[in-house]
């Protein structure tokens, strides 16, 4: 078997603009290493964001010849993959598998939304290879869970969930070989992102993350860890990670472990923590482990200043917790940033203002807040739809609005538009402001505040630092960070 995967491009912060990736794409990097292991060695990438030359997509198909082509999906960005994917069909008849959150989350209807033959909900490292199987030989496609896929009369078919992989040290580490990572903006400053769990086991109601990887909590074990950061530092030099779990330190014993194997093996690294920790399960240990092994940046999550509104969300913590960690992270010198949605499940403008008001008073470096993106599949998803108005039409808002756009996809009659666009915009402005002033310094970060509050000149900004390698080279070193 032979196979062709597409990363399609993505969407920039504001919607308006594409933007190239910093690394390879990790979910098709751990695909094609579970390949390579079952002995599919015949794979090629094409990643539209590096690339942006649809001859030479066509050219890797024609010299290639793959059996199957894949591509992957975000929801935000959903339309780039399905216009691609038209691209692809009228120049082959090679048949294409679309899999990535998008298809977890809306299931079937991405294939009546798009002219891709098969679609991969979840985990796929097992599943794609028992398609492949399937492909190659009988082609009984009733038998490889997680698979959608069209029968002999055209309906759609979507088969049982594969059991999620519980000893996650199993999976290879993932193969960046075929994406000549030295292409990408991350390769100059040697940070890779890894992954250290799967999964998280608290309820929040607007979260995908268990439609992809379950309720659950699935540790890597500290050792497998520190034998991947070994394996990139011997390969490429890294000296940068960006630890991108879910709730890395769930298990507060794991983290401390994997911080003393950082340290005893002496790598020489610095590591930040972008997805967010659990506020709560944060102590003077573990942070001063965390710095000592090299940690330099902490994300907290807390999505919103009014405890009520916490508790209809489901996160189960406490707003004393957020303000708790951020003291005792500043405390270790740990730059950090704390996360913020507007328009939760009964949230009303006053309850969004709370979150505002609250944010300004937390002593961090950076304040992010997010337009809320409800999820087919969410307990928030099926709220809306009994108690909420869509303002976006239910079945475009995924494709063509993201979490930094200023347009809410709902209404309620407590939080009309109106009002939702008049706290976003507050909320915006506050995060846009942090962050510059983070970057650049005070003085300077604010010229730089004033100037990214035209959202044209600010997605224009975006696009040059992400897509341009000068542009990147010179973010890189006019920023304090």
């Amino acid at each position: 078997m032979k196979a062709l995967f597409v990363s399609p491009w993505l969407n920039a912060f504001l919607g308006n603009e594409k933007q190239s990736p910093s690394s390879p794409h990790l979910g098709l990097a751990y695909l094609i290493a579970i390949l390579k292991q079952n002995g599919v060695n015949e794979i090629d990438v094409y990643d539209e964001g590096i690339e942006n030359d649809d001859e030479i997509l066509f050219k890797k198909i024609d010299t290639l010849r793959p059996d199957i082509i894949g591509i992957t999906a975000f929801s935000f960005g959903y339309e780039n993959a399905r216009n691609l994917i038209k691209k692809i069909k009228e120049y082959t008849d090679v048949p294409i598998i679309i899999g990535g959150p998008h298809v977890s989350a809306v299931k079937g209807q991405v294939l009546t939304t798009s002219v891709a033959d098969f679609a991969m909900k979840g985990e796929s490292e097992l599943s794609f290879i028992k398609f492949l199987t399937e492909l190659s030989g009988s082609k009984n496609f009733k038998k490889v869970k997680n698979l959608i896929w069209r029968d002999s009369f055209s309906n759609i078919v979507e088969n049982e969930n594969e059991p999620l992989i519980e000893n996650i040290d199993e999976i290879p580490f993932p193969d960046y070989d075929i994406f000549s990572f030295e292409r990408y903006n991350n390769f100059t400053i040697k940070l890779i992102p890894i992954i250290t769990s799967r999964g998280c086991p608290y309820g929040c109601n607007y979260c995908s993350v268990k439609l992809s990887m379950g309720r659950g909590f699935r540790p890597r074990s500290p050792e497998n860890v520190i034998l991947e950061m070994k394996h990139w530092i011997k390969i490429y030099k890294i000296k940068k990670f960006g630890i991108n779990d879910d709730c890395f330190n769930l298990d507060i014993k794991r983290a401390e472990k994997i911080c003393d194997l950082i340290i005893k093996e002496g790598l020489d690294i610095t590591y930040g923590l972008y997805s967010g920790l659990r506020a709560d399960r944060v102590t003077e240990q573990l942070l001063q482990k965390m710095k000592e092994s090299g940690c330099v940046f902490i994300s907290y999550g807390c999505e919103s200043g009014n405890q009520d509104i916490i508790n209809n969300m489901g996160k189960s913590l406490k707003i004393g917790d957020v303000r708790k960690a951020v003291n005792l992270t500043n405390k270790f010198n740990i730059s950090n940033s704390v996360n913020f949605i507007i328009g939760h499940k009964k949230e009303t403008y006053k309850t969004a203002m709370d979150s505002i008001n609250f944010a300004k008073t937390l002593p961090t470096n950076l304040i992010n807040f997010y337009n809320l993106i409800p999820y087919p599949g969410t307990d928030l998803h099926e709220w809306i739809s009994k108690n909420a108005s869509y303002i976006i039409p239910s079945n475009d808002y995924l494709s063509k609005v993201g979490s930094s756009d200023l347009m809410p996809v709902f209404e309620t009659k407590e939080f009309p538009k109106k009002d939702r666009i008049k706290a976003l915009k507050k909320g915006f402005a506050l995060s846009r402001k942090t962050l510059m002033q983070f970057k650049f310094g005070k003085i300077i970060g604010y010229i730089a505040y004033l100037i990214s509050l035209n959202n044209f000149l600010f997605s224009k900004g975006i696009k040059f630092i992400y897509n341009n390698r000068v542009g990147f080279f010179i973010y890189r070193h006019l920023s304090r960070r």
